[in-house]
């Protein structure tokens, strides 16, 4: 599977800190909101795979554990077992690596359930999606009823969108803004080298491309408009299929299906594409989103074409914004045409200015300040200010 953020993340820190991270427990893969199923099978076996390594060391510092818990949620029996559970295998894993007091970084909002039996730190809630307003979420009040006691308990709150930020800075003091990164040095040296990718190499030119996991959340009827407006452009979808029906598209002659591409291959990808997508049903949850592909796109220097998301808009100098299937079209025949390289140098420096590396030292710097803070008794969260959104 891809990086995800807190992948990006929990890497970078493990450079000069012991982290632990553990994978993503739903507690709820038996549960799809209004019986979609679809894509089931594959999250099941993908988490299944997961929990056979249980734990593992990838890297010096860096431990994963994979816990064993039961796919279902919403009922007090199941979830105090699954807390209990998961609690005794997290505990555990930290006695025998010599974790005490930690450093707790939330994104799933289930493991605020786990949280609260720990000693730690310091408490960061990572607001990576509104998770409230996810498709797949069954238990939506216990979702919101988590994600207000997370919310609550943080010590800092980083949101990585502006409306995400909107709706958190009402709630706490200590909520900052800072966006997803990029591994800008990896898509950027892509772009140096001339080789063709053998996925592409029958494919004809120019290409508009998309990778990432495909979902019901994507608008598979504004792909299929332009697929049919713009015949001589070859459309390329690399990733897994989890959800909505791409039968149609797929019908198209002048539209082309990888499947999942290992993430090594897709700075490659990425910069081979004449033209990048953002192509989503514009939801709360799209709404309030911040693609992480966004700067990879950007940091290959291609042009891209997006739906009227907040987090994209703010570059619409050097994104397409397009919010109909008629201006989506237009915008990618615009793009292929009109592009200069003055854009691409501007995107490829908005990226770079956006990297990993660089919200990490952001990050670090936000968490030993706020620890420091603690620790004398002056801890007042509305003088962090690293970050923070002026209004």
């Amino acid at each position: 599977m891809n990086p995800s953020c807190t992948t990006h993340i929990m890497k970078r820190l493990a450079e000069n800190n012991k982290v632990l991270y553990i994978n993503p427990f739903s507690s709820d893969l038996l549960g799809s909101a209004g019986g979609r199923t679809r894509g089931l099978g594959s999250r099941i076996a993908r988490k299944l795979k997961s929990v056979t390594m249980f734990f593992r060391r990838p890297a010096k510092n860096l431990y994963i554990l994979s816990p064993i818990f039961l796919p279902v949620q919403g009922k007090r029996v199941t979830d105090n077992i699954n807390n209990f559970l998961i609690g005794f295998q997290v505990k555990t894993i930290c006695w025998l690596l010599g974790i005490s007091n930690p450093i707790l970084w939330i994104e799933n909002v289930r493991a605020v359930d786990i949280a609260v039996h720990f000693k730690s730190e310091l408490i960061v809630y990572h607001v990576s999606d509104l998770f409230s307003a996810d498709l797949y979420t069954a238990h939506r009040q216990l979702q919101n009823q988590r994600e207000k006691r997370v919310t609550e308990t943080s010590d800092v709150v980083i949101c990585v969108s502006r409306e995400l930020y909107a709706l958190k800075c009402d709630d706490r003091e200590n909520v900052f803004y800072i966006p997803h990164g990029v591994d800008f040095d990896l898509f950027q040296e892509a772009t140096k080298k001339d080789e063709m990718m053998q996925e592409l190499a029958a494919i004809p030119r120019p290409i508009a491309g998309y990778f990432g996991t495909l979902t019901a959340y994507n608008d598979i009827e504004l792909l299929e408009y332009c697929a049919k407006q713009l015949r001589n452009v070859s459309f390329v979808f690399a990733g897994q299929i989890t959800g909505g029906d791409y039968s149609g598209l797929k019908r198209l002659d002048n539209v082309y299906f990888l499947g999942r591409i290992p993430y090594e291959k897709i700075p490659k990808l990425c910069a081979s594409f004449d033209v990048c997508l953002l192509q989503w049903k514009m939801s709360d949850w799209i709404r309030c989103c911040n693609p992480l592909k966004m700067f990879e796109y950007m940091a290959s220097g291609k042009p891209i074409v997006s739906v009227p998301i907040k987090e994209t808009m703010q570059y619409s100098d050097i994104i397409s914004i397009a919010s109909s299937k008629d201006e989506f079209a237009e915008a990618i025949r615009w793009e292929l045409q009109n592009d200069t390289p003055e854009r691409s140098r501007k995107r490829i420096e908005t990226a770079k200015n956006q990297s990993w590396d660089k919200h990490v030292e952001k990050i670090s710097e936000l968490i030993e300040n706020t620890i420091t803070a603690k620790q004398s008794g002056r801890f007042h969260p509305a003088s962090q200010s690293l970050g923070k959104i002026k209004r």
